[in-house]
């Protein structure tokens, strides 16, 4: 249930804002999680000090509104490998809920979870009881796993054929934006509040986000009473699959009398499909250097050139101000080329992949070789933005590949965090132990050839095409038809690229 807002903004605009929030917000948890840990973990090192940062002086420390722990840096950074081990568990069974269960529902009350454990932190990490955190660490990825499906769902069931690509990549900006923000607030705020100020703001805007999202936004437009016009009718030739699939009326009878073909989702297909394993090792790769960058290269900026939280904040989050416009201005060129017929949709997916996570594996790959935090700083911001690219290549192919099981392979795309595990524990056994440069050297290398085998390893095996298994099946729904009139009696039940009433019609011809 939830509340209409009547008013003439289109319902599918102000969903995509809710949706930017959202990301914006619980995508923030672990990067500011991470450098609250930086900042409150005691490290003992030799390496010059911070006097030439633009913030020489972090008011709160040697004060009561501070928090020193003596942990060694292992633990403090596998806090975060057991986030992305809750994760990995939950992405696939997170793809198949958002399959049985309103989408929307399920976006609220997993952000509501884990803005509620959020908010429960800063008395874990105060009691120092190093399992629990571990404990709250694994559930909050675990339910934070299943955000990105439903919110796949929720929006790609508000999204007019011609505006998919826009609407989604609008949400997504808040998953990329969020690390600049969450560095920017979360580095002044343990300098200049308290260290465990950010837990509660995160914390409190999560809650009450959760809220209205639950109150004001509707599944599907065939259930908001009061839409404009204008946008109505931007939806009634899907109002007939929305309706249908929802109430469980003409298509649902037919299928149960046996007139319509019924489709198990084919999980077989999934993994013997070389473009699905191109899928997974594009996000396998991305995951590993995600999680360097917004939980580990915090504690190489401290280790090895002491940076206090809020220049540390600031270098951590510009980067990421910069993939955010790259990855707008890209889906606008890439899908230009694609709509307009100047590479097939193939060749666009591995032209994203190669100039986003190409050029940042490089990147990365040199920054193992340097030992100045400027330069170290102006190749990530270069490598950052070029990642902007790839969101639309790996991010986006569920959608090209089958768009009718767009939730489940999404599922499969995020068991690609378990490069975000190997990354976390690399570092924590390595430089985490030492804090010296030349580990944090060595992981930076790995990281870099990791990413740059990816690409290649994508750019052989990825497709821009729907699958064979993913093509819709139907057998005459009255009588005796000829071939041509039951296909179309089946196109007009439910669209070939149409997906049950939690996910929407999503169109492949846009991608």
């Amino acid at each position: 249930m939830a509340v209409a807002l009547c008013t003439c903004m289109p319902h599918r605009y102000f969903l995509v804002l809710m949706c930017f929030i959202g990301m914006l917000i619980s995508v923030g948890y672990r990067t500011s999680f991470a450098l609250v840990m930086t900042h409150i973990n005691a490290v003992n090192n030799s390496n010059a000090s911070s006097s030439d940062s633009l913030f020489p002086h972090c008011t709160t420390e040697g004060t009561s509104r501070d928090l020193v722990t003596h942990w060694d840096g292992s633990t403090a950074l596998l806090f975060n490998t057991f986030y992305f081990i809750g994760q990995l568990f939950f992405s696939l069974p997170g793809g198949a809920l958002c399959q049985k269960f309103p989408a929307k529902r399920i976006y609220a009350i997993t952000i509501l979870i884990s803005s509620v454990l959020q908010l429960l932190l800063s008395l874990v990490i105060i009691s120092k009881q190093i399992w629990l955190i571990y404990l709250f660490r694994l559930v909050q990825g675990g339910v934070e796993s299943i955000t990105v499906p439903s919110m796949n769902a929720v929006i790609s069931a508000w999204a007019p054929k011609n505006q998919k690509t826009t609407l989604m990549n609008l949400a997504y900006a808040g998953v990329y934006l969020s690390p600049a923000v969450a560095n920017f607030s979360t580095g002044a705020s343990v300098c200049y509040l308290s260290w465990d100020s950010i837990l509660y703001i995160y914390g409190s805007l999560g809650v009450l986000w959760s809220v209205f999202f639950y109150l004001f936004v509707y599944q599907s437009p065939d259930q908001h009473p009061c839409l404009c016009d204008s946008e109505r009718d931007l939806f009634i030739p899907q109002a007939y699959v929305y309706g249908n699939a929802a109430n469980g009326n003409a298509a649902n009878r037919n299928a149960a009398n046996g007139k319509a073909a019924v489709q198990k989702t084919p999980w077989c297909k999934f993994f013997t499909s070389m473009p699905v394993w191109a899928m997974f090792v594009g996000a396998f790769c991305r995951n590993f250097v995600f999680a360097m960058l917004i939980t580990e290269v915090q504690q190489y900026y401290k280790d090895v050139y002491s940076l206090n939280s809020a220049m540390n904040g600031l270098l951590n989050g510009l980067p990421h101000v910069f993939m955010v416009i790259f990855m707008l201005l890209g889906s606008v060129f890439l899908d230009y080329l694609g709509k307009h017929g100047i590479l097939s949709w193939t060749l666009v997916r591995k032209l994203a992949q190669t100039l986003g996570f190409g050029v940042m594996g490089v990147c990365i790959l040199v920054i193992g070789f340097l030992d100045n935090y400027i330069e170290v700083f102006v190749l990530f911001c270069v490598g950052v933005a070029f990642s902007g690219f790839s969101i639309s290549g790996y991010q986006t192919n569920p959608l090209d590949l089958a768009p009718k099981y767009v939730g489940p392979l999404t599922g499969i795309s995020r068991t690609g965090m378990a490069g975000s595990i190997l990354s976390t524990v690399l570092a924590a056994k390595t430089a985490g132990d030492s804090h010296k440069l030349s580990d944090w050297q060595t992981l930076f290398i790995i990281g870099g050839s990791l990413h740059i085998a990816g690409v290649i390893f994508y750019c052989i095996f990825a497709s821009g095409r729907q699958q064979s298994w993913a093509e819709p099946k139907y057998e005459a729904l009255v009588g005796e038809t000829d071939e041509t009139e039951s296909k179309e009696n089946s196109n007009v039940l439910i669209s070939p690229s149409g997906i049950n009433s939690n996910y929407g019609a999503i169109d492949r011809e846009i991608y």
